[in-house]
């Protein structure tokens, strides 16, 4: 360890060059926190990518055997993380396998962070065996992260430990040259953005298509509910009004897509979106949202009403309502997508967010 400097270390499933929400707070944090004060590390599987440094943080890579609930399964990570000294060992839940590996493994650190970006859904069946460790390892911790406050009264685990939480949301460097495109052509523009999995819900915005007119529909990710969503798509002859464009990296071809997008739609349909992140990429280019109503700090980003819409989980019939009104009201559209605008360059600046993230991984140092 370089004694001039902190040594963190993020451990999470995946990284960079993997894109996802919880990939992109990794790379946030590190990208606030100066060189000159941190040594950076990310401990993460790859079974495509090689351990590198890149921009002055170094990848530790593990290949991994299979995938199981959710979690990559590596012996080699039991390996690595033992071999861990660190100053600030931070990390990124849900990763039920990274918890029993932290008491396998005992890697050594002065202090524990847990990003916390949701609660573990679906595996109930499975978790029943690591409940009492799970909870043990939010006890232990020094410091959670959480991104909104309202996600403290969504799970038990974290109102036992509220006292020790941290609120700092993801947030975005703000475009101030932005010029809004012409968005009052007839075929209005809608946008689905994500990971292509059954929760985020997307399904149900292809079964309200089938009854929204002068709309087209762009969907950005890949996924293995793809090839579902493409049979849904042709099954109800929906290939004039949706396109998949399939997984997209390049960012100036991202913020292209936002500049022509009209409407952005967020459907997730589970608890364990705890934020969405991807409507405040939107949200900055004056585009209306339309979400569900999770609870969760999804709802705390986009507002009913102010700059967006907010519909039921799995309620198609509210969903294509909303769609509607939006397609059919241009003012409405307008005026919901300027509040969006000022919202997040109020509350998700990245100016105004890095010092926090600089506070705390320098806590009690």
């Amino acid at each position: 360890m370089n004694n001039s400097k902190i040594k963190i270390v993020q451990v999470y499933k995946h990284a960079y060059p993997d894109i996802g929400g919880i990939e992109a707070d990794i790379s946030q944090i590190f990208d606030c926190l100066p060189n000159d004060s941190f040594e950076k590390e990310i401990l993460c599987c790859s079974n495509k990518y090689k351990s590198e440094t890149i921009d002055n943080v170094k990848f530790t890579r593990c290949p991994y055997l299979f995938q199981f609930a959710a979690n990559t399964i590596s012996p080699e990570f039991i390996l690595r993380l033992s071999q861990v000294k660190t100053d600030v060992l931070h990390y990124h839940m849900p990763f039920i396998f990274a918890v029993v590996c932290h008491y396998l493994a005992k890697p050594k650190y002065k202090k524990m962070i847990i990003s916390y970006h949701g609660g573990i859904y679906g595996y109930d069946k499975y978790m029943k065996y690591f409940n009492k460790l799970y909870e043990k390892f939010y006890t232990d911790a020094d410091l959670i992260h959480v991104y909104t406050e309202n996600l403290l009264d969504t799970d038990p685990i974290l109102e036992q430990n509220r006292h020790k939480a941290a609120i700092i949301p993801y947030a975005v460097k703000i475009d101030e040259n932005f010029k809004i495109k012409n968005r009052n052509n007839k075929i209005k523009q809608l946008l689905c953005m994500g990971r292509l999995v059954h929760w985020k819900g997307i399904q149900n915005v292809l079964a309200a298509m089938k009854n929204v007119d002068n709309a087209n529909l762009n969907i950005v990710g890949d996924g293995p509910y793809r090839k579902d969503l493409e049979d849904f798509i042709k099954n109800n002859h929906l290939e004039s009004k949706v396109k998949m464009l399939g997984k997209i990296t390049d960012q100036n071809q991202k913020e292209e897509i936002f500049k022509n997008t009209d409407i952005f739609v967020f459907p997730s349909i589970r608890k364990s979106e705890s934020f969405g992140q991807v409507q405040i990429q939107a949200m900055q280019y004056e585009i209306p949202v339309i979400n569900t109503n999770l609870g969760t700090g999804v709802n705390y980003i986009s507002l009913h009403n102010e700059t967006g819409l907010t519909v039921e989980p799995n309620n198609v019939e509210q969903l294509t309502d909303a769609i509607n009104k939006l397609v059919q009201n241009h003012e409405l559209r307008q005026q919901l997508g300027k509040n969006a605008r000022n919202r997040v360059k109020e509350l998700f600046d990245i100016e105004k967010i890095k010092d926090k993230y600089i506070k705390m991984e320098k806590f009690n140092f």
